[in-house]
């Protein structure tokens, strides 16, 4: 099949002569003799190639009627490999249609659960600020006050990010120079590594490409994520690097920290809302990143790994110059 032989020099000849002339003996063409076969027959459907039946005998070998038999072999093949990549394609699109619905539930019952949170956290956190405020109180107990203004603002984030995945997208800010989000990203998370004793480093090429304003929200919101995710995920005197650069009207975006990685078994995973390896996470900072980035056309990847490598992520993200 054509897509599985792609740049092979022997196929696109015998691409090349059967537009012509049908079935094409193959002595007199060096690459496609050098292969191993003697004849072939191209695989038709509607005009259009989509593969090759090469055979091993002599073409002098071959009567007519099994030439003959050959070629409507060949063309009832063309038809099954159409057929099942028909098939292919419409069990991709109802797992889509599958998947968007789940989503789509998911989304809502985060919704449900972060609103029905979020006031209650806010009392909390009120009570324990004023609580703080007096000074037999504090005495006695800012150990305890401390601990709960800490872990309603830990689940604030929580609720926040229940709210992020279950929101289409972000509101639309602004069209930005690629670089200057970029810049104002890192100088927002530089706080944040420092605390962490992390050092986060950033190369941009700076070409002048702008994001529109909904690109610019969604790429602002999906790095977000994922460099807490790089800076949480790297030791004390490690390094986490921003990266961008421009390949024709797309922009590259990496994200890499010097963690330890994502193990083999986790790689398949990483995405699926709620899914997450820590012992305090909700699971949905990568949802949300491939979420926005797919909303705008792009998509999201994980590099591949080599071992004692930290994890390393990329955005392609569409864009006008």
């Amino acid at each position: 099949v054509f897509e599985e032989a792609d740049g092979a020099q022997w196929a696109a000849r015998v691409l090349e002569i059967s537009r012509v002339g049908g079935w094409l003996p193959v002595e007199d063409e060096p690459l496609l003799s050098g292969a191993g076969w003697e004849i072939a027959f191209p695989l038709r459907r509607d005009e259009s190639e989509v593969g090759l039946l090469l055979v091993d005998a002599q073409p002098d070998a071959l009567t007519y009627e099994a030439r003959a038999l050959l070629e409507l072999l060949a063309g009832q093949v063309a038809i099954a490999i159409e057929d099942f990549r028909l098939v292919e394609e419409n069990i991709r699109l109802e797992r889509r249609i599958a998947q968007s619905e789940r989503l789509a539930a998911l989304g809502q019952m985060a919704a449900t659960v972060a609103h029905e949170v979020k006031n209650p956290l806010s009392a909390i956190k009120s009570i324990a600020q004023v609580m703080r405020e007096d000074e037999y109180l504090k005495r006695e107990y800012a150990r305890d006050l401390d601990l709960i203004v800490g872990e309603t603002d830990r689940l604030s984030q929580s609720v926040t990010q229940m709210l992020s995945f279950a929101r289409t997208a972000p509101p639309a800010a602004a069209p930005r120079r690629a670089d200057e989000l970029l810049q104002s990203l890192a100088q927002l998370f530089q706080k944040e590594a420092a605390g962490r004793k992390v050092t986060l480093k950033t190369d941009f090429e700076s070409d002048g490409s702008e994001i529109d304003g909904a690109r610019a929200a969604s790429v602002r919101d999906a790095l977000s994520n994922l460099l807490l995710n790089a800076i949480q995920a790297t030791p004390a005197g490690g390094e986490v690097s921003l990266s961008a650069r421009m390949e024709g009207e797309t922009l590259i975006l990496s994200v890499a920290d010097s963690g330890k990685g994502v193990a083999p078994e986790h790689r398949g995973r990483i995405w699926e809302p709620f899914f997450t390896t820590k012992q305090r996470g909700t699971g949905l900072g990568l949802a949300i990143v491939r979420k926005r980035i797919e909303e705008v056309g792009g998509e999201a990847r994980l590099a591949p790994q080599r071992v004692g490598e930290g994890a390393r992520f990329e955005l392609f993200v569409p864009i006008r110059k």
